[in-house]
């Protein structure tokens, strides 16, 4: 069984395989920002000297992190030749190179960032969680309805709180008027007692946000997450303190730079934290540690990631007490399922880890030889 203490200067990484995960969805799924009928993902798997790999995935939309599919594949081959040959196992290391090779690509470097700490965790022989300093236990992911008519949307809340449902995320911003009219329909069809979170991807200005989040609070919502454009971090903080409806950041951080300025300004509630934004868990550990110090509690989303990104967070959130919510529910929007394992994810929301050694998760061999691909070895 390797340990990493026998590690020798001759243990590095040897071969390193780029695949391109186009998932597609059964329907067109609409949020404020885009409309999207599959997932292209990046999956790394980071292969070393003693025979193990590592596995990670990366989403790259062009709205959010400004990487498209394209650019990503070609990114990833480019990190992959920084970290041939060398020991996976000094992940500060290696993810410091690669970010002082080319900035940003967060998606891109989260796909190498996961591989690295599961490949980590392999060679220690704990799962994800256990190597973070976790404990394991069940998560809870809301599920998520996209923008459509009010009668719509109720009818996808009404059918998620039937499977058992216990929060849903309601995406929202064509309007205050519209908005209002969703909020009221998918209220009545939940019923009480059911969590309900907004998320208005950028979608309001100020004026907006504030109407539409008075006229709302009658509507017990638990948060409203990005109501203002990204680059608004005052307009957030003027929204958070006229707002009966607290206020959550998501476009807006990326990483522990925009945690620091964001709790310094006083201008959120929450921090989401998604790993596709943040390049990894590295970072993800470092805006979490702010918003706790902070007393600004977390929530661990996604954007249309597998159950390869999904069990590493759901891993990560075991870590980190001050991850208080999940928005993790991006695998059942999907038509078809690429991987392999994983955490166990059911319909209703719970999330159930296993004890193997890393996250658990990989890609089926069927979707690797359906996939565009490249190895590049040493």
């Amino acid at each position: 069984m390797p340990t990493i203490l026998s590690k020798n200067q001759d243990y590095s990484i040897t071969k390193i395989e780029i695949i391109m995960l186009k998932i597609p969805y059964p329907h067109p799924f609409r949020i404020a920002l885009a409309v999207m009928d599959c997932a292209q993902n990046i999956v790394v798997r980071v292969h070393d000297s003693d025979g193990l790999v590592g596995v990670g995935e990366g989403c790259p939309p062009r709205f959010v992190t400004g990487e498209a599919p394209e650019t990503a594949f070609e990114a990833a081959k480019l990190y992959a030749r920084i970290l041939l040959d060398k020991n996976p196992l000094e992940i500060d290391a290696r993810l410091a190179e690669l970010e002082r090779f080319m900035l940003k690509n967060s998606a891109v470097r989260c796909a190498y960032d996961l591989a690295l700490y599961d490949l980590l965790a392999k060679h220690a022989s704990l799962p994800l969680y256990a190597l973070l300093g976790g404990t394991k236990q069940v998560v809870y992911s809301n599920r998520t309805i996209g923008m459509d008519t009010p009668e719509v949307m109720a009818i996808a809340a009404a059918s998620f709180v039937a499977g058992g449902a216990k929060s849903l995320k309601v995406k929202v911003g064509t309007g205050r008027d519209d908005d209002l009219a969703r909020v009221r329909a998918i209220r009545k069809a939940a019923g009480k007692g059911i969590a309900m979170r907004l998320d208005a991807n950028q979608a309001w200005d100020e004026a907006t946000a504030i109407s539409a989040l008075t006229a709302m609070a009658d509507y017990d919502l638990q948060l409203c997450e990005q109501p203002l454009p990204y680059w608004n971090e005052a307009g957030l903080k003027r929204v958070r303190e006229h707002s009966p409806i607290p206020i959550m950041a998501d476009e807006t951080i990326f990483d522990h730079h925009d945690a620091f300025r964001l709790a310094a300004a006083g201008a959120v509630d929450y921090f989401n934290i998604k790993l596709s934004k943040s390049a990894g868990i590295h970072n993800a550990l470092k805006i979490n540690a702010i918003g706790e110090a902070a007393g600004i509690q977390c929530m661990l989303g996604g954007m249309s990631e597998s159950l390869i990104g999904v069990s590493a967070g759901a891993h990560l959130i075991c870590a980190c007490p001050n991850i208080a919510l999940a928005d993790m529910d991006s695998p059942f929007h999907f038509s078809e399922d690429p991987t392999l394992s994983g955490v166990d994810f059911q319909a209703d929301g719970m999330v159930t880890l296993r004890d193997t050694p890393g996250h658990g998760a990989d890609v089926k061999p069927e979707w690797v030889e359906r996939s565009e691909k490249v190895e590049i070895s040493v």
